[in-house]
């Protein structure tokens, strides 16, 4: 599992697909990175993202969608795997703590310090809590039981993996074509 952010441009196309995929960016000083790879179909690996616990999160039952992360006894974040999604691994950019100022401004090197502990501790519970196989297992459950109340709470993460690959594609072409126009220059 890593810290991860997503091209912007393809998180505004799958957003117009989906209106419930997390963002990343709140503003100066606020910004939240992606984790995973959850799990991969094909060149896709599906990512989600930690949230700050609200007071309703509290007396919220975790189940299979829901995952508290707590050092110690303190609650540090909870994790929505119903709003998991996938992304084409070339449009993943890898977060690290040593570049952690390229994505957030800090006002010292206290609070960036504090922060870089923060995603260390949740980055600990996500791998202890092996988010990766629940993961999984509520993608398939998705789709075998689609009816459920679980389930329902789940973006539709096919229609998002068509959606991706069409994303791909049409990059891809318009990349072919410019390709090729700058060769045509350059032959004639």
């Amino acid at each position: 599992m890593n810290w991860f952010t997503v091209e912007e441009e393809y998180l505004t196309y799958i957003r117009s697909h989906e209106g419930r995929i997390p963002k990343t960016d709140y503003g100066d000083g606020k910004f939240k990175p992606f984790f995973g790879a959850l799990f991969e179909v094909g060149d896709l690996v599906y990512i989600t993202q930690v949230s700050h616990p609200q007071r309703r999160h509290y007396n919220l039952k975790e189940d299979m969608d829901f995952v508290k992360l707590y050092d110690g006894t303190r609650l540090i974040a909870v994790v929505n795997l119903n709003y998991m999604f996938p992304v084409h691994k070339s449009r993943l950019i890898n977060v690290e703590y040593k570049n952690i100022e390229y994505f957030r401004t800090f006002e010292n090197d206290k609070e960036k310090s504090d922060y870089i502990t923060l995603l260390k501790r949740e980055m600990k519970e996500i791998k202890k809590r092996g988010l990766d196989q629940r993961a999984f297992d509520l993608y398939e459950r998705r789709y075998k039981y689609p009816s459920d109340r679980v389930s329902c709470r789940c973006i539709d993460f096919k229609n998002l993996e068509q959606k991706s690959k069409e994303y791909e594609i049409s990059k891809n072409h318009t990349k072919d074509i410019l390709d090729e126009s700058a060769t045509t220059k350059i032959d004639d």
